[in-house]
């Protein structure tokens, strides 16, 4: 499964060494430490935070000059069986359409320019959905939900009750397709894989326990079970399928830990700072994380959110991720796709990560990558060497299928619904660069990419 991809697997992605060696890692860890420093004044000043919001806004917009020489071109609409319209769900720390930070900086495309725009203007319809970027899978796949149907976000009364907090979420307008009345293929990056494939699961069969919670007139549609065949497709870029040991150790330094801290003093300024929410809502009103709470019951809400099992924190470990698949099958209507990458090389000690590797990513793909004897989670699964090959945040094996569902490696002559069509493993990109990469210029091939999987799945047969 580990071999390069080549142009008969969708699009060749240029060889890093093809790269410009003029490029600019854009200095994102830069900005983790600086959020982390700010959540670790435990929220002294509103006026401080201002003063950092202001910045932060600025340097994105600083960043939107770089991107737009990469904006859409004109092209010919394709001519393909399943023109149905593309629905992107970004992942862990992400946003989309119907946010201020997306008009400045699209996170489909960052410094590569806008994978949305340039789809639309060759032809594509298509559409970048905008959830939690700290949420659970389950949350997040109502609020994406939400968003296709312009409603008020409906957690679920068991689920809330379950998991402790409100039922309702954010209202949204409506995202453009005309689903569920047209169907759709569903593309997510990261923890959005997660987020679509429970989205998916959910529209197919719906929620018993949601069934039997609430009066059907009190019901969302997306627990009845009656919205199969509304989704065409999902494919997955870089997603933890089986979890991340990302999040199994203490990290060293620049990592993980600090993108956490990132964003959890987002979430803090979501709440705290008038109109910080329209550049980057997080979508914790669930938890009380709004600006209806005290700074003593903020802290209190979002430190139960943190250790609770309805976060995305929880579902990308390694037990999380197991329990959020017990309730997901491939659906023998869809078609499932998967792309995972490699961005180490051997090593002494493992697997190193390549010199092309993000800055940001180079301590967590250290880490994971280190070899060490054989251990068990706690919620029993075994963690050996198959986990060492990583991109920089999502380890190669668990991207390439969910364990327990159907798998084959791709052949474009014999695709087939209900079953994970894997791709050739990606060598040149790390996690980020599925996004587009924060590289001026963005990562090498992303349009190209993008517009070789509208084209493939525009022609799966209907």
């Amino acid at each position: 499964m580990y071999v390069d991809i080549s142009t008969k697997h969708i699009v060749s992605i240029p060889n890093a060494k093809e790269k410009s060696k003029l490029s600019v890692e854009f200095s994102t860890d830069s900005l983790c430490v600086i959020w982390y420093a700010v959540i670790n004044n435990s929220l002294k000043g509103i006026d401080q935070m201002k003063k950092m919001t202001a910045w932060f806004m600025a340097l994105l917009m600083g960043l939107a000059l770089f991107t737009s020489s990469a904006s859409a071109e004109s092209g010919q609409p394709g001519r393909g069986k399943n023109r149905a319209p593309i629905v992107f769900v970004h992942g862990l720390g992400g946003w989309g359409e119907g946010t201020k930070l997306n008009d400045l900086f699209p996170h489909w495309g960052m410094t590569a320019g806008d994978v949305k725009a340039y789809l639309n203007g060759q032809g594509y319809e298509a559409y970048a959905a905008s959830v939690s970027p700290v949420a659970s899978a389950w949350d997040r796949a109502c609020e994406l939900y939400a968003h296709l149907s312009g409603t008020r976000t409906d957690y679920g009364e068991a689920h809330a009750k379950i998991h402790g907090h409100a039922r309702y979420g954010p209202s949204y307008e409506k995202l453009g397709p005309d689903w569920p009345g047209e169907s759709i293929h569903l593309i997510g990056h990261s923890f959005g894989g997660a987020t679509i494939r429970l989205f998916a699961q959910l529209c197919a069969g719906g929620s018993a326990e949601e069934r039997a919670a609430s009066p059907a007139n009190e019901l969302s549609p997306l627990f009845r079970g009656t919205l199969g065949g509304s989704v065409v497709s999902v494919t997955t870029l870089a997603a933890p399928h089986n979890g991340t040991t990302a999040l199994l150790e203490p990290v060293k330094g620049v990592g993980v830990g600090l993108i956490e801290a990132a964003l959890y003093s987002m979430a803090a300024l979501d709440a705290l700072v008038p109109g910080f929410g329209a550049y980057y809502p997080v979508h914790l009103q669930q938890f009380g994380v709004d600006s209806g709470a005290t700074l003593a019951e903020l802290a209190q809400n979002f430190a139960a959110f943190d250790q609770s099992a309805d976060s995305a924190r929880h579902d990308l470990s390694v037990d999380g991720a197991r329990a959020v698949n017990q309730g997901i099958r491939c659906q023998p209507d869809i078609y499932y796709f998967s792309y995972a990458a490699d961005m180490t090389r051997k090593a002494q000690r493992g697997r190193a990560p390549k010199r092309s590797i993000s800055i940001m990513l180079l301590e967590p793909s250290l880490r994971m990558g280190e070899k060490r004897e054989p251990y068990a989670t706690p919620g029993g699964a075994t963690i050996d060497n198959r986990w060492l090959p990583n991109d920089g945040l999502v380890n190669t094996i668990s991207a390439l299928h969910p364990f327990h569902e159907p798998h084959r490696a791709y052949d474009a002559d014999n695709v087939e619904p209900g079953v994970w069509q894997v791709m050739p493993v990606v060598t040149d990109w790390d996690h980020i660069d599925f996004g587009g990469g924060l590289r001026f210029g963005g990562a090498a091939g992303v349009m190209e990419f993008y517009l070789a999987l509208a084209g493939m799945l525009e022609g799966l047969p209907k």
